[in-house]
């Protein structure tokens, strides 16, 4: 699991910004081009790198340098490390340093510290300071493009080509080749897949390579004849029951609510925290006032009251700034103001305060 965070010349974070990340559900608040999808990226592929427990004591440092590199391009899907720099808005150079901890990796033993330089680039990323340990768990990301209608393209065009295909979707693919695992999935998780379960009214089935959705009384239903929102919490079902999501994976999912109606948020965040009562690491992005005020509500009641959470509030940079500016804390109340939650706030409020009379009849 990722710990701590700090960047500085990266993308929208050209002044140096530390992030403090908790082992349960880290919501990432802010509207678009506030940096927010940048941020989980930069922790995605870090903790994705950070996880190969196999690797030996002492891994050769030009290896993992290379390996590093080509994990932010990939997750990033940019062609070079110099658009991942702040250039516009400092001297070009990149610096960043995480802290893992996982299953026999305590806090301190796998420390990353690596920088690059604009405009520099197979040599341009230099690791000063490696892990002594590496994550024997795994990092997962879930984003807002579905991958079951296209499972069966990717998986052809990946094996040839993966270099060519959006990290994020081919790396999905990839987990949900997998077969189910014969050991049985514990409570903490069944609790999860019958909630899923729930919310799609029926169980996701692959057939001869392809995906369907099978409710009670109905033929498997083509996924392409599915909602969108419908498809993603679907594909987080498969990989539970596949075993790649279990106690210890970090999950990342960016915009969880996207294509959910309204009703379904509450039934989404409880899936949410039942995967931290379960033993992942949730970090997630979001713009939704309806989901933060339901993450709040349940967080308050009493499963969910030792859970661990903690809010980030990312903001364009307006006039002068540099860069987002950046706030957190353990509440909602705690992160600065979020321009698109205000908008929000104000327009309810305008609507309650309208004066509603009856229409005389003509």
């Amino acid at each position: 699991m990722i710990r701590k965070l700090a960047v500085e010349g990266v993308t929208v974070f050209p002044q140096r910004e530390a992030f403090h990340f908790v082992p349960g559900v880290n919501i990432i608040v802010g509207g678009n081009d506030s940096g927010k999808s940048h941020l989980m990226k930069l922790c995605y592929a870090i903790t994705k790198w950070g996880c190969g427990g196999t690797r030996r004591e002492l891994p050769e440092v030009w290896a993992e340098e290379k390996r590093l590199r080509r994990d932010l391009l990939r997750v990033f899907g940019t062609q070079n490390l110099t658009s991942l720099t702040a250039r516009n808005r400092g001297n070009g150079i990149a610096r960043l340093h995480a802290s893992l901890e996982g299953l026999k990796v305590p806090p301190g033993s796998a420390e990353l510290d690596f920088h690059f330089t604009a405009e520099h680039e197979e040599e341009g990323l230099h690791i000063k300071k490696l892990p002594q340990r590496f994550l024997s768990e795994n990092a997962v990301f879930i984003s807002p493009r579905e991958v079951l209608s296209i499972y069966p393209c990717y998986m052809q065009a990946g094996k040839r080509y993966p270099e060519l295909l959006d990290s994020a979707s081919w790396e999905l693919c990839r987990a949900l080749e997998e077969e189910p695992t014969s050991a049985p999935v514990p409570e903490a998780l069944r609790y999860v897949i019958l909630q899923i379960e729930k919310l799609l009214s029926g169980k996701l089935q692959r057939i001869n390579g392809r995906f369907y959705l099978k409710r009670p009384g109905q033929e498997p239903l083509e996924l392409n004849l599915v909602a969108e929102g419908f498809k993603r919490i679907g594909t987080l079902g498969l990989l539970i029951g596949n075993g790649t999501v279990r106690s210890g994976t970090s999950l990342f999912w960016d915009e969880p609510e996207m294509n959910l109606n309204t009703s379904h948020l509450p039934l989404l965040v409880s899936i949410i925290l039942g995967l931290c009562r379960a033993g992942v690491q949730i970090m997630l992005t979001t713009h939704s006032l309806f989901l933060l005020r339901e993450l709040v509500i349940q967080l308050s009641e009493k499963p969910n009251e030792k859970l661990s959470r903690r809010f980030f509030g990312l903001q364009p940079p307006q006039d002068n700034q540099r860069g987002v500016r950046t706030s957190s804390g353990h509440a909602l109340d705690e992160i600065d103001h979020i321009d698109s939650l205000e908008a929000e706030m104000e327009q309810a409020d305008r609507y309650l305060n309208m004066n509603f009379e009856p229409s005389e009849p003509a």
